[in-house]
């Protein structure tokens, strides 16, 4: 891997995971519920629901942080993996074309998918759910063009 400078990295978006928020929630607002009522719990009830709460939201922020994927000046770069670490960097000649989908609710929180393609055997690159991914789409090929333009 050669050491360059990253214009732009990403993290796959908190708001993708907002089903397993609601859920821890919900969760909680249930025992606060409970709790102004005044209605008793049983202590093994309640610490079975918050080692739930924190297990969902250890469980989101650990399958946020095992993957990145970055833009330098020549390179796409992939990182997988938190103690297994698979890291791929292809080079910006080696890409064919980049697209972006976002549904429309997707759209609304501002958050979406891009794939990249390569010309090898048209493997296709999923960065799924990641925030503002015009942004990223814009970063990417503005980098294509100036490493194109350097080469020429």
């Amino acid at each position: 891997m050669r050491k360059e400078e990253i214009h732009l990295k990403v993290r796959r978006s908190r708001k993708s995971y907002f089903p397993y928020y609601l859920v821890a929630i919900i969760i909680i607002g249930i025992l606060l519920s409970f709790y102004f009522m005044k209605i008793e719990i049983p202590a093994a009830l309640l610490i079975a629901a918050l080692i739930l709460v924190a297990l969902i939201i250890k469980f989101i922020e650990i399958h946020r942080m095992r993957n990145w994927w970055a833009i330098t000046d020549s390179s796409f770069i992939e990182s997988r993996g938190i103690l297994n670490k698979n890291i791929r960097e292809i080079d910006f000649d080696s890409i064919s074309d980049i697209d972006l989908n976002q549904t429309f609710h997707k759209r609304v929180l501002g958050y979406g998918t891009v794939n990249i393609r390569r010309f090898l055997n048209e493997t296709i690159i999923s960065i799924n759910n990641i925030n503002n991914p015009e942004r990223f789409v814009n970063v990417i090929q503005d980098a294509i063009r100036s490493k194109k333009g350097r080469v020429q």
